[in-house]
This record gives structure tokens, C-alpha cells and sequence, in this order.
């Protein structure tokens, strides 16, 4: 049994597993989080940023100026962080539907990031093929890596592969497609470039003086210049809830915050959920980043930005660390491995660690856990059907505001507005809108008779008529002619 263990792993080493195991892990991956993805948006599961993104990519695709009104008033879609990727999806959303497309595209990227993370592990790392498995199997079990695909919609979502393949390509010095990979970075988010600077630093300390200068230089130039200077320009229309949290809703404005109130930034840092957050990130991967800190530096603008937007218990924003936990996992394995002839040999003990750990947190901590039930996703309660029925009601060219619940399947409109989740008023649920689909659910105390009758009465006064309601009042369309 051991002589044929040793001929398959020395048969794979070969090059037999390079040709298939990371295309089949990233291929089941990405399915899976197509799947779970797609079945939250049909089950009404999804978050605000889906639905506001939805809208704007909407907007291109009919030819419009992507300024959705779900995301605040006046706000330009590219506004959120200049993420000039999702400019790409405008063909497509003018002939399929645009928060499915969103969801699918987000999870094949996190799907495909196996690809360069395998990469690493074999040609920069030199890593065998059971080390490599491993560590591509903690990536697929990490819970943030599930929550990234499955939880809401994360424009960094999608330079997840691209930041992966630029340490792979700038790791073999494959300039060409390195410079690739890195404009993908900037076009998806702005932020991303301060971690291309600080990655410029690794590329300096690689005896590549050039290419780490330009890559520095690009870096701050392309997102500061965005954030600093562009993002005032555009005017001074408000996002809803802030890109960066209560620090504002600009990075000029939340880095103003840090200066005049340096201790106030101090303590959000080091909050209890921004601490068990950051080692959520690390945990699965046996805390091997730790050993790399060198490789884990350019996650530290992102985890700085992460931080202040106060976001701990939501996917945004970890794409860029988790892609940099990845690769100083590696570098820590091929620190803690043995050199052989051409490759590095790693404790199976240590890597039967790492999957075992991986697999834990996966059961207890992902949101694709069997304890979850995802593959229930599926279904829907009455309250769900009823909310669906009364969306269907609505014709595209109605303006609308509805609860955060059934925005995401409304957002493809040009004038849709958030509900918010205090007790409705009829002044603030009237305006602009001829349309008012109110899911009590996510009311912070749902109305009681009373207020409800009262709601109703008012509406009516208005010129609102109550079209439907399900048997308990829980969902509730009103609609002005």
C-alpha cells in the first residue's frame, strides 16, 4: 500500500495533479457558490449592496447614467469606490438579468482564485502536490472564502483572482501579464491600489528596482488621485450608510476623521469584533500567515480600511486580505518544509492540521455549513411568496420604495428607493414614489393595529390605494394611480 501511495503522489509531483486538481477544486467551488449565491436571491437573503449595484449596472446596460437612487440621492454608481469594472457588465445586463449575472461572475472569481493560489504553491513555493492540495482546500473551506461567494454582492470581490495572479506573475517575473493583472486590480476598486503600493515594497525587495517604483507610483497615483481629488469633484451627494462607515462618505472625509480624532480611530481598531474578525481570517489557516509577515504586508490597507468602516459580521472587504493570507500561507509552508532534490517536503501531520481546522470552521462558522441547511435556500414561507406576488405587480416604470428585504429583486428600474427600518412615516414612504411595498419583517418593531390602521388611513389620504395584504398585515403594497 505505502510503494503505491509513493508511485501516485510521485506521479502527480510529475505533473499529473498540475492538470487537474485545481481546475477541479476551483470548478466545484465556483459551482457551488453559483448555486448557494443565486438561491439567497431567490429566498430574499441577500443585502442592500446587491440591490443598489444592481441598479446601476441596470442603468448602463439601458444606456443611462448608472445614478441609483437605491444607493442614496444623486449618487453615481462609480462613487462607491470608482469601481470601473462594473462598466463591463452593461452588454450583459441588457439581456440578462443583471443581479443573478453579478452573483454568478462574483462567485466564479472567488472559484478560479484556486488557480494562481495553486500556482504559487508549485512554481514560486515548490511546494509537492499534497501541500498544494491542502492549502487550495483550506481556501475552499474558509468561511470567508463562503461568505465572499454567497453573502451580498463585493465588487472586490471580483480582484480577488487578478490580486492572486499578480504576486504569481510578479513572483516569475512575467511582466506582461503581471501589468495585466494589476490594471484589473485598479479598475475594480480604487482602495485596491494602495495595496498594490505596499505590494510594490516585496517587488523592491525582489531586485526588480524598476518595476517596484512604477508599481508604487501607479499604485498611489491611480487611488489617491481617484479618492482625493476625483471623488470631491463629483458633488455632494450623500451614500446611504457611508462608504466608509460613520467616517464618512468619501476617503478624504474618513481620513480627515483619523487626524482630528486620532484615539476615537485607535479604539475602533482595536474593537472586540474587529479583533475576532481578523482572527476569523487567520484561524483556518492555522495562523501559518504569521510566519510570512513580509507576504502579509499589503493586506494592511485593506484591513485598515476594513476596520473603519466597522463591518466586522459582513463579507466586504475581506477579499484583498484573505487573497494575501493565501500567499503568506504558502511562503510560510515552503519556510517550514525541508528541501529536497527540486521540491519542498511538509510535515503531513502539519497538513493534516490545516485541513482539519479548515473542515471545523467550516462546520461551525461558514454560512455554507450543514448546520445551515443551504441546500433549504430554496424555500420560501408565505410571507415570501406574498412579497414576491406583490413585486410582480409592478410594472418597471413605476417609481418605488420598498423594504431592504425586495429591493434586490426591484432594483432593475430607474427610480427605486430604500425603506427604512424604523416605524414608516407616510411624509418620508410618499416621496417620489408612486409605489410603497412595505415587508414588516424588517421593521425594527413591526406597527401594531393601530399604527397600521392609522398608516393606511393616511396613505388612502394621499392618494394611495392599499392593493394588497397578506392575512396578517406583515406585507403591505400601496399603489397611487
Amino acid at each position: 500500500m505505502r510503494r503505491r501511495l509513493t508511485a501516485l503522489q510521485a506521479r502527480l509531483d510529475a505533473g499529473a495533479g498540475d492538470r487537474w486538481i485545481p481546475y477541479v477544486i476551483g470548478l466545484l467551488l465556483s459551482v457551488v457558490l453559483s448555486v448557494v449565491s443565486v438561491s439567497r436571491f431567490n429566498s430574499l437573503e441577500m443585502g442592500p449592496n446587491l440591490a443598489g449595484i444592481s441598479q446601476g449596472v441596470w442603468l448602463i446596460g439601458q444606456g443611462l447614467t448608472p445614478n441609483a437612487t437605491i444607493l442614496g440621492e444623486g449618487v453615481h454608481l462609480l462613487e462607491l469606490r470608482w469601481s470601473f469594472i462594473l462598466y463591463a457588465f452593461g452588454p450583459a445586463a441588457a439581456v440578462l438579468p443583471v443581479a443573478e449575472t453579478l452573483l454568478v461572475t462574483q462567485a466564479i472569481a472567488v472559484g478560479v482564485s484556486v488557480i494562481p493560489i495553486w500556482k504559487l504553491c508549485r512554481d514560486i513555493a515548490h511546494l509537492r502536490v499534497g501541500a498544494a492540495t491542502a492549502v487550495c482546500i483550506g481556501y475552499a473551506l474558509h468561511p470567508a472564502t463562503q461568505s465572499i461567494g454567497t453573502v451580498d454582492f463585493h465588487p472586490e470581490a471580483l480582484a480577488l483572482p487578478a490580486l492572486l495572479a499578480m504576486v504569481y506573475f510578479g513572483s516569475a517575473k512575467r511582466w506582461i501579464p503581471y501589468w495585466v493583472s494589476v490594471a484589473i486590480v485598479l479598475l475594480t476598486e480604487a482602495d485596491l491600489g494602495l495595496v498594490i503600493a505596499v505590494f510594490a515594497l516585496l517587488v523592491l525587495g525582489n531586485a526588480d528596482r524598476a518595476t517596484g517604483l512604477w508599481t508604487l507610483g501607479i499604485g498611489l497615483v491611480w487611488s489617491l488621485g481617484l479618492l482625493l481629488v476625483a471623488q470631491p469633484l463629483i458633488g455632494d451627494s450623500g451614500v446611504i450608510g457611508g462608504v466608509y462607515g460613520e467616517y464618512g462618505d468619501s476617503f478624504g472625509d474618513a481620513l480627515l476623521e483619523i487626524v482630528s480624532n486620532p484615539l476615537a480611530f485607535a479604539g475602533d481598531l482595536l474593537g472586540r469584533e474587529n479583533l475576532t474578525l481578523l482572527l476569523s481570517l487567520l484561524m483556518p489557516m492555522l495562523f501559518l500567515p504569521l510566519l510570512s509577515l513580509r507576504h502579509l504586508l499589503p493586506a494592511l490597507p485593506a484591513v485598515g480600511l476594513l476596520l473603519i468602516t466597522q463591518s466586522a459580521g459582513s463579507s466586504e472587504g475581506i477579499a484583498p486580505i484573505l487573497a494575501f493570507v493565501m500567499v503568506s500561507s504558502v511562503f510560510a509552508l515552503r519556510r517550514l518544509g525541508t528541501l529536497g532534490v527540486d521540491r519542498v517536503f511538509v510535515d503531513g501531520r502539519l497538513l493534516a492540521a490545516l485541513v482539519a481546522v479548515a473542515s471545523l470552521l467550516y462546520v461551525t462558522q461558514s454560512p455554507l455549513s450543514p448546520y445551515e441547511s443551504p441546500w433549504q435556500l430554496r424555500n420560501r414561507d408565505d410571507v415570501d411568496e406574498q412579497l414576491l406576488l406583490a413585486a410582480a405587480r409592478l410594472d418597471e416604470s413605476v417609481p418605488v420604495r420598498a423594504s431592504p428585504s425586495i429591493l434586490p429583486i426591484l432594483a432593475e428600474r430607474r427610480f427605486a428607493y430604500p425603506l427604512a427600518s424604523e416605524e414608516p412615516t407616510v411624509a418620508s414612504v410618499v416621496f417620489r414614489s408612486r409605489a410603497v411595498l412595505v415587508d414588516q419583517r424588517d421593521l425594527d418593531e413591526r406597527m401594531s393595529e393601530q399604527q397600521l390602521a392609522a398608516f393606511t388611513e393616511q396613505m388612502i389620504s394621499l392618494g394611495f390605494n392599499l392593493v394588497t395584504t397578506d392575512a396578517d398585515g406583515t406585507v403591505l403594497l400601496f399603489f397611487r394611480p
